[in-house]
């Protein structure tokens, strides 16, 4: 094993290279063999994480890189790979059936050292060109000017926006790209994206669509811990505009069926979210929100929320837009139905 891992095969060797696009459209699986901390900061859409090395001894070889030079990085580099060459290529098996497209952070030294390893075990893999340092310019150059025709779906709080958005073709669900429904209550049961995580996403579904314009709920700036890119909310905001409309008794069933209420710790979540509203609503009301959550008094509950907080705020932010469309919600099918055909009008 030592000889396969000897610098001429592991360095000097030639991989076989590809781009990103190349291995995307190809659908090979994607390999990200940075450490998990910068995985979790961003990766390429789809990708799966085999780390080379961990934080700890990437920091070492940074170190080492830096005051001692790069032949003593890669020496260092070395031998934690001999170390745990068999735990390393044990993660590899599972994927043994497929085509790999591996990368790292430049297209260096740990995605080639990894893709020599396995096409001496016999994997079919190669090399993505330039790493995610690449593939991550690539995203922010698309997105500098994204900017196209859409049709955002305003309305109420539980008019069924996501519904209609989900039930559409040519739509954009950006709160599912950002892991939150936009809301106080928006992040139960959600691993909330990073802004990078939820770029490539975008990005990763704009390739897919066809012709515009697309269907988006309407969102503020930011939607959980991310922010829409500038030129997408501009053109959110020259968009043509439709209000939902429905019923309260319909927004209540849905809000209820939408955020069902199921273990302590979410119940501890929600209470904690309702004590927060105090400043807002008033000490009473919270109270009074809290002894109807406690007593299992849902649909009440939410009547408050929508009636007293969320209505109220829409129609301030709301005041000055003029809807190019009104359509009611009560069947989310029918007004699927209906967005599709209007959107036919405006190709």
């Amino acid at each position: 094993m030592k000889e396969d891992l000897s610098r001429s095969n592991i360095l000097e060797n030639s991989c076989p290279p590809i781009t990103f696009e190349e291995a995307l459209a190809a659908q090979h699986l994607l390999v990200d063999v940075r450490s998990a901390a910068e995985f979790k900061e961003g990766t390429m859409p789809g990708a799966v994480n085999v780390p080379l090395f961990d934080e700890d001894e990437r920091s070492v070889i940074g170190t080492i890189y830096k005051h001692g030079g790069q032949d003593k990085a890669i020496t260092q580099g070395f031998s934690y790979v001999e170390e745990k060459i068999g735990e390393l290529l044990g993660a590899f098996e599972p994927y043994r059936q497929k085509t790999l497209s591996v990368f790292c952070a430049r297209g260096g030294m740990r995605s080639k050292s990894i893709v020599n390893l396995l096409l001496q075990s016999g994997y079919k893999v190669q090399q993505i060109v330039g790493g995610y340092k690449k593939y991550r310019h690539d995203v922010l150059t698309f997105l500098e000017s994204y900017e196209p025709k859409l049709i955002v779906l305003h309305g109420l709080t539980g008019t069924g926006k996501t519904r209609i958005i989900q039930a559409l073709d040519s739509s954009i669900d950006l709160e599912e790209l950002a892991r939150h429904r936009s809301s106080l209550f928006g992040g139960l049961d959600r691993e909330p994206s990073c802004q990078r995580t939820f770029e490539s996403q975008l990005v990763n579904i704009a390739g897919s669509l066809g012709q515009e314009p697309y269907f988006v709920e309407g969102e503020s700036r930011k939607i959980g811990r991310v922010f829409i890119p500038k030129p997408f909310a501009m053109a959110m905001k020259s968009a043509v505009l439709v209000n939902i409309t429905c019923s309260l008794e319909t927004r209540i069933e849905r809000i209820v069926e939408d955020y069902p209420v199921e273990g302590a710790k979410k119940r501890g979540e929600i209470l904690k979210i309702l004590l927060s509203m105090k400043q807002n609503m008033g000490t009473a009301k919270v109270e009074e929100m809290c002894d109807l959550f406690n007593s299992n008094h849902l649909h009440d509950l939410v009547r408050i929320l929508l009636v007293d907080y969320y209505d109220k705020r829409y129609a301030r932010s709301m005041s000055e837009y003029v809807f190019d469309l009104e359509v009611s919600s009560e069947s989310i099918a029918d007004v699927a139905e209906r967005l599709t055909a209007f959107r036919t009008t405006l190709l």
